[in-house]
């Protein structure tokens, strides 16, 4: 699939993300029940009924494509094409009513993400990247930030207090050293790494629906992501984003 055919499905996926997206706003802020999966993680009717939204449309688009979502597991196993589905990304955030909630399409070619797309509904915000094309936001170009040093940067993560848990001695140098460290986590917290806001994102807890799009939005954007091991992919179990700088400083901490 060449650079021209990846603009092509960049917009398809765009399209299939904010339509779902209007699906999430039919329930943001509602009253609504919620469930916890085996996991423990939070799962509303939002949820599912986005994702049906998203299937739906891929289904009619490309129906020999796989599919692999967060609600619904996986069909069309060992298809070449495999779109890759979180329909409601932060799904804490959305149940108590914060706008930094998204919606993830990624399409996955042999492994590798070669799109995604995150689509931010309440503020209406959505970034697009594809392999060879760049990463853009609301249409504009975006590029990480050239921050030097960690004590230079902002440091974003889904939830610290699980690193504080896990990572203690790891997670302290971190916070020690860098400049600012706000909690806009999930793929929020990545879109603004993307665009240069804020400079690291990590996160101690990924499943292939999280990180589907955000390693082509980082790398189109000049950025790196990988595990904590130095790993590119989006088959991953933790994560960092960073501009190539920083992500070589906060992977030395991260690997102690």
């Amino acid at each position: 699939m060449n650079s021209k055919d990846l603009l092509e499905m960049e917009d398809f996926a765009t399209s299939i993300a904010t339509e779902s997206g209007k699906v999430t706003l039919d329930y943001f802020c509602g009253d609504f029940q919620v469930e916890t999966k085996e996991d423990a993680s939070p799962v509303t009717i939002a949820d599912r009924k986005t994702e049906e939204k998203l299937r739906e449309l891929i289904q009619k688009e490309f129906p020999n494509h796989g599919i692999l979502g967060e609600e619904f597991g996986e069909s069309n196993p060992g298809s070449e094409f495999r779109w890759i589905l979180d329909p409601i990304d932060g799904t804490k955030p959305f149940v108590a009513g914060v706008p930094q909630y998204t919606v993830l399409v990624a399409l996955e070619h042999r492994d590798d993400g070669i799109l995604g797309v995150i689509h931010n509904p309440p503020l209406g915000r959505t970034m697009v990247a594809s392999k060879g094309n760049g990463c853009r936001l609301n249409g504009v170009r975006t590029q990480v930030s050239s921050t030097p040093r960690l004590e230079e940067a902002s440091v974003l993560s889904s939830c610290y207090s699980n690193f504080q848990r896990n990572y203690p001695s790891q997670i302290e140098e971190i916070l020690r050293r860098s400049q600012f460290a706000p909690g806009w986590g999930d793929a929020f917290g990545y879109m603004l790494v993307a665009e240069g806001k804020c400079d690291v994102m990590i996160d101690a807890g990924l499943k292939v629906w999280d990180a589907g799009p955000i390693k082509v939005c980082i790398e189109e954007a000049g950025g790196c992501f990988t595990d904590w091991k130095g790993k590119a992919s989006i088959h991953v179990e933790n994560g960092v984003a960073a501009n190539p700088a920083l992500h070589r400083e906060v992977l030395q901490i991260l690997g102690d």
